[in-house]
């Protein structure tokens, strides 16, 4: 697995600022060239660049496997149209930043308890084993985890059963661990895909060492 580190617009939480799947990487419109290049190679993908809801933290607002990218209808359509012209576009109708809210990959799909009933709904329809619960005392799971289609990495604080309801949905294995020296909320510190992953500048060795172990996981 290909692993690198860097910053995103000088943070190193790099995960709130992209979303990836294993074809393609969002960034925003100001990202670095030397942060967008270690990207592309890492993870084996084509960069676009985009902001959303005028946004840079694209995570907050969306989230993408490798059959489509979901989106709020409040984003501006002109982002949705740049959006589309690189994958498939699911809208769902709400006020709520349904990327802190949601985590999926292309079997399954982990949603908040706090998410509204048609987000659940609509990931239905895209027949997604999908299951509603927080992850570690927080309902911004989508801070909370990282899926491929491979394997996932959570937060420490996870517990065994929501460990193994995770399991069951997205149908991979994974383990634990923290990033950015003892960030949690682990997907705002990650990008990642079944090729490889970016961390945050910060992350130490032994996390580098413990989120590769989780990836790899077969």
């Amino acid at each position: 697995m290909n692993v690198a580190k860097t910053k995103i617009l000088g943070s190193n939480y790099i995960g709130l600022f992209g979303i990836t799947n294993d074809n393609l990487c969002f960034l925003p419109e100001r990202v670095e060239e030397r942060a967008k290049k270690i990207i592309a190679e890492t993870l084996d993908v084509k960069v676009e660049t985009t902001n959303l809801y005028s946004s840079e933290l694209l995570s907050v607002f969306a989230k993408m496997n490798n059959k489509y990218c979901i989106l709020p209808n409040f984003a501006d359509s002109k982002e949705i149209e740049k959006i589309e012209k690189e994958i498939k576009v699911k809208i769902i109708k709400t006020e709520q930043a349904i990327g802190n809210l949601i985590e999926l990959n292309d079997t399954g799909a982990l949603i908040s308890k706090t998410a509204q009933k048609n987000i659940l709904e609509e990931l239905k329809k895209e027949k997604l084993r999908v299951h509603q619960m927080n992850i570690a005392k927080t309902d911004a799971i989508g801070s909370a985890i990282l899926t491929t289609n491979k394997a996932f990495v959570v937060s420490p604080n996870a517990t065994k059963e929501e460990i193994e309801q995770i399991k069951n949905t997205l149908q991979i294995n994974g383990g634990a661990s923290t990033a950015n020296t003892r960030d949690s909320l682990i997907r705002n510190s990650l990008l990642a895909n079944t090729k490889g992953f970016v961390a945050g500048e910060n992350t130490t060795g032994f996390e580098l060492n413990r989120i590769d172990q989780a990836l790899e996981q077969k």
